[in-house]
């Protein structure tokens, strides 16, 4: 899909619909919209569990896209590389709050963003060599991700399905 919406709030509630529910999303938009999408090669939890991930909750209109970037992943770098530069960890995709430091809610909470690697792509910071690899970068960007780790960004591990310019 293309066409990914601006990440404003307006924008993704028109595009992904309104999960706002208070303390949590809200289970009418939740139920029919958040669905499980299964990643073409073992992804790990953040948390060292060794355990792989058999699914990682995301927006319905989100899953082709994250399928086809993921299996091109799988098909460029190749399992060895990406458990050498730690592609295959995630802090998660869906999960409904407020930005970090903020009070509107972060792009998450609409299930179309993932975050890669925190534990070497830590927020607030600027990416640098040694961080998220950047061939991963260009392959999320070719379908459709905005990289929030660009120049003048500081939030290198999160890739998300909205736009921000």
């Amino acid at each position: 899909m293309t066409g990914w919406p601006h990440e404003d709030i307006a924008s993704l509630n028109a595009f992904y619909g309104d999960p706002r529910g208070g303390e949590s999303a809200d289970r009418m938009w939740e139920i029919p919209n958040v669905v499980y999408w299964t990643p073409p090669y073992p992804m790990f939890y953040s948390d060292g569990k060794e355990t792989p991930l058999p699914r990682i909750r995301v927006h319905k209109k989100t899953v082709q896209t994250f399928t086809d970037a993921f299996t091109d992943v799988l098909q460029t770098m190749g399992h060895d590389k990406i458990k050498e530069l730690h592609l295959d960890v995630t802090g998660g995709a869906f999960c409904y709050r407020l930005q970090r430091n903020g009070s509107s809610l972060s792009v998450h909470s609409w299930a179309c963003a993932i975050d890669m690697d925190p534990g070497h792509n830590q927020f607030p910071s600027h990416w640098k060599p040694g961080m998220i690899d950047q061939t991963f970068v260009e392959i999320m960007k070719k379908h459709g991700f905005t990289w929030r780790g660009e120049p003048g960004d500081n939030d290198p591990m999160h890739f998300q399905l909205a736009r921000r310019k």
